[in-house]
């Protein structure tokens, strides 16, 4: 039975699991290594859950819709870098935003940042520390952008994410507080990239081995998508 990718997320116990560190790099080298087939595109989604609950995500409706993922390599992709060096020794940005891959093109002077979420922990930060880490990955964007370079935010979900607000106390959920974090890429209208889509890709190759016995058992996609 296919399942969405939270599930892969929870293994191999509810309350014992890797850390968002494996992810991310297991997700660059899912990257790199599709990198290598030809014309090879993620798809970017968009949350719309304020305006349909039932149908939380849509494809970008830009004309680049996708994320093109030429000339990736060991080379130009960082896991979880010191983003305050990502010019040189002597730290030109100052951020409190962390992404957890960084691509840097030289030659087009173009930067992609993602951010990758699994479980445990929510997109806009920790409710305690009251900090919001949407706002600060977006001027973390215009800061690149003012030295001269293209800069894109991705984030990178499983469509089955689940929050903070998710979770039930005393058995019952406050429905004010669910979904906090689609609602809040919602309004930033956020690029979105789907763990299933590059868990679909890459099922079957050489790297499956390495991150499942089953990849494409976390693969279910939403049928309106």
């Amino acid at each position: 039975m296919l399942k969405n990718a939270t599930y892969l997320f929870r293994q191999p116990e509810k309350s014992f699991y890797h850390s968002e560190s494996r992810w991310s790099a297991v997700a660059q080298m899912a990257l790199i290594y599709l990198s290598n087939i030809k014309d090879s595109k993620l798809t970017l989604y968009h949350s719309s859950i304020t305006q349909d609950s039932a149908h939380w995500l849509v494809k970008d409706s830009k004309e680049v819709n996708e994320l093109s993922l030429e000339n990736w390599s060991v080379d130009n992709t960082i896991v979880e870098g010191n983003i305050k060096h990502i010019f040189g020794d002597e730290p030109i940005i100052e951020s409190q935003a962390y992404p957890s891959i960084i691509y840097k093109n030289e030659k087009s002077r173009e930067i992609k940042l993602i951010v990758v979420r699994t479980i445990g922990r929510t997109v806009c930060g920790r409710k305690k520390e009251w900090m919001d880490n949407i706002d600060r990955y977006n001027q973390l964007v215009d800061k690149i952008r003012t030295e001269g370079w293209k800069c894109d935010l991705c984030y990178l979900m499983s469509y089955g994410h689940e929050d903070e607000g998710n979770q039930c106390e005393e058995g019952v959920i406050d429905e004010a507080k669910r979904h906090q974090d689609w609602k809040r890429l919602e309004k930033v209208n956020a690029n979105i990239l789907l763990w299933e889509e590059i868990f679909s890709l890459i099922s079957g190759s050489e790297l499956e081995k390495y991150i499942s016995h089953d990849l494409k058992r976390y693969t279910l996609m939403p049928d309106w998508v």
